[in-house]
């Protein structure tokens, strides 16, 4: 039985966000923060986040804007980006100032955006599957503007179609090849009943269905990069293949990242191979916040 989490609620950046936290709350080591993937929620890390705690850290994993148990956006607004990061920096004040960050795929794009944006406050960042989309043309912009009008005009925020529990995993495993007691898992913490007998809604907002108008620039992203002050190290499944799909070891080279493979684990090491994917991160953290902090 892996121990179990606390819930805790922050207000950060004029939101109510939800958290789940593990392990001991003092101590001198900093806070590791898990930033889940896109239209995931917190409890994605309850398999690797014991393991971490029982190292003796105090680890916190976050529901992020519109998706879990945190809080939706209210009307006329929208979940940029920019707007993941400034809640990572109210919830990094909330717990003193300065941590080490593990995100994963969506999580780990904003990791590496935060880690950029106040370098100071970071002792270390591991990004699992997550440097960003394929490079986008310049001029590509005007048409994900419009594309994104289209999308919000199509989107009913208040007319989520229900499921039932086991349809709602059958859908995560047709995007993901987790095992089916995983994908419950993700599902029963992402979704309510919706009002209907035995079924279900997601809880993430169904803005999250419609394509951000802000298109993913790399030469934009290396600005970020090139201010992190920390080591960070990234780590893909062995099956996923995503270094195939675009330039990963310009990304990596860029960002002076040390990378490890997780067998058997594909987009998810974290929930498919947790206790490999817990030593390389205990090793990593052990020895990158033993380096000297960066500057203020």
């Amino acid at each position: 039985m892996l121990d179990g989490p606390r819930e805790t609620f922050v207000e950060a950046n004029r939101l109510r966000l939800h958290l789940l936290e593990w392990g001991p709350c003092s101590g001198d080591r900093p806070p590791i923060l898990l930033l889940h993937g896109f239209q995931e929620h917190a409890h994605a890390w309850d398999r690797l986040a014991p393991l971490l705690a029982r190292a003796g850290r105090h680890v916190v994993a976050w529901d992020a804007r519109g998706h879990g148990d945190s809080e939706w956006i209210g009307r006329g607004g929208y979940y940029h980006f920019a707007d993941y990061v400034a809640d990572v920096a109210f919830v990094v004040r909330h717990l003193g100032g300065r941590v080490s960050i593990v995100g994963h795929s969506m999580g780990g794009n904003v990791t590496l955006l935060y880690a950029g944006t106040e370098p100071a406050r970071v002792a270390a960042v591991a990004v699992i599957e997550g440097l960003g989309p394929v490079d986008t043309p310049m001029d590509a912009a005007p048409r994900r503007h419009a594309g994104w009008i289209t999308d919000i005009e199509r989107v009913a925020r208040d007319e989520r179609r229900d499921q039932t529990l086991d349809e709602a995993a059958a859908k995560l495993r047709r995007f993901f090849p987790l095992p089916e007691e995983i994908a419950l898992h993700l599902a029963r913490h992402g979704t309510k009943p919706s009002g209907a007998d035995g079924r279900v809604v997601w809880k993430w907002d169904p803005l999250h269905a419609t394509r951000s108008p802000q298109p993913f620039y790399v030469a934009q992203a290396r600005t970020f990069w090139a201010r992190i002050a920390c080591p960070v190290l990234y780590l893909e499944g062995s099956t996923n293949l995503l270094s195939a799909k675009f330039e990963i070891a310009e990304r990596l080279a860029a960002l002076d990242a040390d990378k490890v493979t997780i067998e058997g684990a594909a987009h998810h090491p974290h929930l498919e191979q947790p206790e490999a994917t817990a030593r390389v991160l205990l090793d990593f953290l052990d020895r990158a916040e033993a380096a000297e902090p960066p500057p203020a």
